[in-house]
């Protein structure tokens, strides 16, 4: 099982990776997909903010039909 910093580096990673494949998309609608880039980037803003050094990060485990 993945450890919560472990999953928040991921998540962190995809976030990265996605803004910056948005943004070098070749499209159609190239409008919606920097609308789409800016979005994920506005839902981070926090994590990806260099002068931000601690976070607060709450996690709620998973409870499932054994628990």
């Amino acid at each position: 099982m993945e450890t919560l910093e472990e999953n928040l580096e991921k998540t962190c990673k995809w976030a990265v990776k996605r803004v910056y494949t948005l943004r070098y998309l070749k499209t159609n609608n190239l409008v919606e997909s920097l609308d789409n880039a800016h979005a994920i980037q506005s839902e981070f803003a926090e994590w990806l903010d260099p002068n931000i050094e601690d976070h607060e990060i709450y996690s709620l485990k998973c409870l499932g039909e054994d628990d």
